[in-house]
């Protein structure tokens, strides 16, 4: 008997007017949610507050900044907060410009006056914005739902106000492999609470029972993957979701990816609501800071949450 083919969840979040709290739209919308950020980690979200025209600006200056020199984006990474990855050994394709946590005074602008210091692109600031800030309302539902699904009503104001925001722009170069294949981003898990992911084409894949599969890209379509730190905090309640770039095209692939995560030194701890003796904890408290130290140590113990702070 033929296996049947995994396919990633779809959720539509298009219809912004009847999609509130307490609505039939939500209390469906949630359970979707819900069932899938545990079985798979991730969903595919449709969702159109974001304009096209402000998604094309934005790939178009991902693609601009990514082919600036690399004294320009080393000037970047001297600002605080301001990160630049230009062709990690790892990844030879990698190109990666992260910026400060939006929440930031003038993090957008400081992205925008390194970039282009003399008023080059005078609109830059309100395209980023443009962009990010639905992001933000969607990444706000979708945690709202997850914790309305666990009967956590009450932690919401308290934990979306010690959230940080991250934009990040990634061009994989094409360079051709002798298999015909590119090599792209290994597997792993993001160490934030939410990715919300839009690519120009596919390459992103979720690990599923073994096998990869493709988040097809289509209009209107973002990528919600949760990740360590909300798999660490709902005490595996939700799965952090396993996931890759392959690429097999002569053409670059662009990639921007709004991350949401605790601040630095709140302290991820389950609350005492999801543990008991048929649910022991899973991870011991730990702060942010302490993880991406971890994550980036090269420890010998392993990598990922589990050996970090498993119990």
């Amino acid at each position: 008997m033929a296996s049947t083919k995994v396919e990633i969840p779809t959720i539509d979040f298009c219809n912004h007017q009847d999609l509130k709290p307490n609505t039939s739209l939500w209390e469906s919308t949630k359970v979707q949610v819900f069932e899938a950020l545990k079985e798979f980690g991730c969903f595919v979200a449709i969702y159109d507050k974001v304009p096209n025209d402000i998604k094309e600006a934005m790939f178009d200056t991902l693609k601009e900044v990514c082919d600036l020199p690399l004294s320009k984006l080393k000037e970047y990474r001297e600002k605080p907060y301001h990160i630049y990855d230009k062709k990690i050994p790892s990844l030879p394709i990698h190109n990666s410009v992260r910026s400060a946590d939006l929440l930031l005074p003038n993090s957008v602008g400081t992205f925008a006056n390194t970039f282009w210091p003399h008023g080059e692109k005078p609109n830059i600031c309100n395209v980023v914005k443009s962009y990010y800030k639905p992001l933000m309302e969607l990444d706000e539902m979708v945690k709202k739902m997850v914790l309305e699904s666990l009967g956590l009503q009450n932690y919401i104001d308290e934990f979306l106000d010690g959230n940080s925001y991250l934009l990040r722009f990634t061009n994989y170069k094409a360079i051709q492999g002798d298999d015909g294949k590119i090599p792209g981003l290994g597997p792993h898990t993001d160490g934030s609470y939410l990715t919300i992911i839009t690519q120009d084409q596919n390459g992103l894949q979720l690990k599923k029972n073994g096998e990869w599969i493709d988040f097809n890209t289509t209009p209107n379509s973002y990528v919600v993957l949760s990740s360590d730190a909300f798999k660490a905090w709902t005490n595996g309640k939700i799965s952090a979701a396993v996931h890759r770039v392959d690429i097999s095209r002569d053409n670059d692939r662009l990639s921007i990816q709004l991350f949401s995560s605790p601040n630095p030194v709140y302290t991820v701890e389950a609350p005492k609501e999801l543990v008991d003796e048929v649910h022991p904890l899973l991870f011991k408290p730990f702060k942010m800071l302490d993880y991406y130290a971890y994550a980036l140590s090269g420890s010998k113990k392993g990598v990922g949450l589990k050996y970090f702070c498993g119990v």
